[in-house]
């Protein structure tokens, strides 16, 4: 039985084959492109396969038991997924997985207050390579501060579906980047996170990329000066610019609000490209390119097969 269906533009090597139910449990950028996880529940296998271009043709499962989406490990290598099969108590996560987050959360954006010898030896180990600190701006106007380990790749701010951005320092660990980052905070005001409900109203209307640019400059200019008498020996500044691959995508201008819930119901689409969670999605019978979060889907019960799609009227809400 196929999961999800691929269209007449895809290879054989992208076709996803997967027995009912099946459950989407993470989306991963492997060489700056989109791959989604699924996981099925007769042998809990896991599949990978490309988004880009993918057909989906699938039905949320009434009546059946969900599924936590597993947590992260990290090591000084680095991280990596751990699947699952318990179902979640609240929100994507059992209690177990739940825990392992939390005091990864915890580890990782209290380390620097904490101190080396208060955290757990495996993040304290992840830390110890040099980090990165990045300004990065979304399509409504918004502008965070963030933290990247390692100096070559743009996963990170591919991830959380950064439009332009500016690596401003790299510094010589994750416990002095951190330190910089809160400074940053308290003395420009430069928040350290932006919700998915700005990142979608952005995309809807959006600031023009020049007058976006012009904001980021200008951000990037006062924290580099404030950063110039910081850093001393612990790290750099670095002013490199760096833009998302999607930015002169035309599917990207012009999109409208995915006209249903994907949480419920039966939905036939195509994902033309994503920028961090968000599909750019196309639908036969519509012209519009509609914007999707995937991660609507994350934890529920999916099935697919010949049944009917939901007829989809435009001026509903995806909230």
């Amino acid at each position: 039985m196929f999961g999800w269906v691929p269209n007449e533009h895809l290879t054989a090597e992208m076709t996803l084959k997967i027995n009912n139910p099946f459950y989407l449990t993470a989306l991963s950028w492997q060489n700056q492109e989109p791959v989604l996880r699924f996981q099925a529940q007769q042998d809990s296998s896991t599949t990978l396969v490309e988004a880009q271009n993918l057909f989906l043709r699938f039905r949320v499962i009434t009546n059946h038991p969900r599924r936590c989406i597993g947590a992260t490990k990290r090591t000084e290598e680095g991280s990596s997924h751990q699947e699952c099969e318990s179902e979640p108590t609240s929100g994507r996560y059992c209690d177990k997985c739940q825990t392992v987050e939390n005091v990864n959360a915890a580890n990782m954006h209290q380390a620097h207050r904490r101190g080396r010898a208060e955290i757990d030896k495996t993040m304290a180990a992840y830390l110890s390579h040099p980090h990165r600190l990045y300004l990065a701006a979304f399509r409504d106007g918004s502008i965070k501060v963030g933290t990247t380990r390692g100096s070559s790749g743009h996963t990170r701010l591919i991830e959380q579906g950064a439009w332009l951005a500016a690596y401003v320092a790299e510094v010589e660990d994750g416990f002095a980047v951190r330190e910089l980052e809160d400074e940053i905070t308290e003395q420009l005001g430069v928040t350290q996170a932006v919700d998915t409900r700005r990142k979608i109203l952005g995309h809807l209307d959006h600031l023009p990329n020049q007058e976006l640019a012009q904001r980021l400059s200008q951000l990037s200019s006062e924290t580099e000066n404030l950063l110039r008498d910081r850093l001393s020996s612990r790290g750099s500044l670095i002013g490199e610019p760096w833009s998302n691959p999607m930015i002169d995508t035309e599917a990207w201008s012009n999109l409208a609000l995915y006209p249903g819930s994907i949480k419920e119901g039966a939905h036939e689409l195509t994902i033309h490209s994503m920028v961090g969670r968000l599909a750019a999605c196309h639908k036969s019978g519509f012209s519009d390119t509609f914007l999707v979060d995937t991660h609507s889907l994350l934890t529920l019960p999916l099935e697919t097969g010949t049944f009917e799609v939901d007829e989809l009227a435009l001026q509903e809400s995806l909230f």
